[in-house]
């Protein structure tokens, strides 16, 4: 959506006023607003393609780290907006931002070591609970009054494998590059040739970050002998936030245990009655279950319907793979299939036929750059990105047949297709926030 001044005067959830547009960001924006009580903070609206839930599970894990050197959202959820479903996020107030600092003038050795320990710290324990940031620069280290705290509403899921430990070392080059910045004002090594080498532990840090050799683990522990670090960043729970802690001087990055819940011991007694109790129960119903399929098989002539399979979603946000549909045995199967849905699990069926759902990867996947309400501004912007990029091969696209219209770009594909067309566009100028979604019919 490009007209988010449209929502300009209008309130979120009864208590959130969008007082004025700051900026757009693909199919997000940033408004300024208050933080409930008065206030003045930014709210931050995201039009959901069927990736709410997931949206709000990610601030729920920011909302449960309860890091100091996070961004606190005091409040996210739901809410619709002409037709237009959104999730929102409202962040708690800020002073300051590094990029207003480093316009100016350069830290300080000793600013640059209280941006290093608290950016350290945060990405240490995004890292350990699951989380990358991908979105590491100076316009995203905020002061919070003596604090210095990292952006928290654009984490998302480490994806497995190969991938996750890339936008790992990413973490830890675009954090060097920050630091760079912050001593140099300078983004690359090569403009800064001749003030090498840079204060310690910093140069090593900048270096060895830049080029992949270290990780965060690395740059933790280079921070350690000058400032009595200690780091042991364990999981947390999602499910129970933990009060906010101040890091004090010597600066000390916090520990977040596992909670674990403690099981009080059973007595020995009347466990056994009751395992046998349970042992005969489950007899019975299996029982019970084996008549009620013999009979339903026997009546429907062996044919058994799927249920209607939702689809399946994953944006840049989070890429993973949806689980492929339930294949159901045909009627030509004969006994071998009489016998697999007599051992597999009862489901309930529906009597009308369900068209099976293409599989992932079969060319369904589809890279979304903009998102429009009105059918004519997303024709119109198909128009100017052909006119720029005809090798991105732009379209309308609604699965729904009515608003939102999507404009989408590369046509159909497999999942490994999708993603790597979005890496194409956005390096070609699309918005940094274009995904790939997976549209099975």
């Amino acid at each position: 959506m490009e007209l988010w001044t449209e929502y300009e005067g209008r309130t979120i959830d009864g208590a959130f006023p969008l007082t004025k547009l700051i900026r757009p960001e693909g199919r997000s924006a940033f408004f300024s607003t208050s933080n409930g009580v008065g206030g003045p903070t930014v709210i931050r609206l995201i039009e959901s393609h069927f990736d709410d839930e997931e949206i709000l599970v990610r601030w729920r894990g920011i909302q449960a780290l309860n890091h100091p050197n996070l961004v606190n959202l005091i409040q996210f959820g739901r809410v619709m907006l002409d037709e237009t479903s959104l999730v929102y996020a409202v962040m708690e107030p800020v002073d300051a931002n590094m990029a207003e600092i480093v316009a100016e003038r350069r830290l300080t050795v000793q600013e640059t070591r209280q941006v290093a320990t608290s950016l350290a710290s945060a990405l240490e324990a995004l890292h350990t609970n699951g989380f990358v940031h991908e979105h590491i620069e100076p316009a995203n280290v905020l002061a919070v009054g003596e604090a210095i705290k990292l952006r928290s509403d654009c984490i998302r899921e480490t994806p497995e494998g190969q991938e996750g430990s890339e936008l790992k070392r990413k973490d830890a080059h675009d954090f060097a590059v920050v630091l760079l910045q912050a001593l140099t004002q300078k983004k690359t090594l090569e403009e800064v040739k001749r003030e090498l080498p840079l204060d310690a532990p910093f140069d090593q840090m900048i270096k060895k970050g830049i080029s992949g050799e270290w990780g965060i683990p690395e740059m933790v522990r280079a921070l350690r002998p000058d400032t009595e670090i200690r780091v042991e960043a364990r999981p947390v729970a999602v499910s129970e936030p933990r009060p906010e802690r101040v890091a004090e001087t010597p600066v000390e990055l916090p520990t977040y245990p596992t909670n674990r819940v403690r099981v009080a011991e059973e007595k020995s007694g009347g466990i056994e009655g009751r395992r046998l109790a349970i042992g005969v129960g489950a007899m019975v119903l299996l029982l019970l279950i084996a008549l009620f399929l013999h009979g339903r098989w026997s009546k429907s002539g062996g044919a058994v319907q799927a249920n209607a399979v939702v689809p399946a979603i994953a944006t840049e946000a989070s890429d993973s793979a949806p689980a492929p549909a339930l294949e159901t045995p045909s009627p030509e199967a004969g006994a071998a299939g009489v016998a697999a849905a007599a051992s597999a699990p009862a489901v309930a069926v529906p009597e009308a036929s369900v068209p099976a759902p293409a599989r992932v990867g079969t060319g369904q996947w589809r890279v979304v750059a903009f998102t429009y309400n009105r059918e004519a501004q997303a024709q119109q912007k198909v128009e100017s990105l052909r006119a720029m990029h005809p090798d991105l091969r732009p379209e309308v696209f609604t699965p729904s047949g009515h608003s939102p219209f999507l404009v989408v770009v590369g046509g159909t594909m497999s999942r490994d297709e999708a993603f790597a067309f979005a890496r194409k566009g956005r390096a070609e100028g699309l918005p940094h926030d274009s995904y790939a979604q997976n549209y099975r019919r």
